[in-house]
């Protein structure tokens, strides 16, 4: 077990408000419910991140519990990354270049 703080970048603040304003249209409370959830991941990875699997390369995902969403993170050695959480019913080939490009910006 490895445990490391998170950081996350910038822009998933708007992938946060995307899945909260998403699951908030499904029904009341449902975007306080995603946003939980989303933070319940974020302590998992900063517990032990290597117990999540890699998805593209080095970037790992969480699957948020009852959802479409997905975290998406990569580790360094004194740190993890969030670097997106994105619907994963998304074309996997979107994903991965939207991935790769936030990963250069990181």
């Amino acid at each position: 077990m490895s445990a490391k703080p998170v950081e996350a970048l910038e822009v998933v603040q708007a992938d946060l408000e995307y899945a909260r304003a998403f699951y908030e249209s499904w029904k009341p409370g449902g975007g306080e419910e995603i946003l939980r959830k989303y933070f319940e991941a974020v302590e998992w990875i900063e517990w032990n991140p290597d117990m999540f699997s890699r998805k593209f390369g080095i970037i790992q995902r969480v699957i948020l519990r009852r959802s479409y969403f997905v975290v998406y993170f990569f580790q360094e050695p004194a740190r993890s990354i969030v670097i997106a959480v994105l619907d994963g019913r998304r074309n996997p080939r979107a994903i991965r270049r939207l991935l790769r490009t936030r990963k250069k910006s990181a």
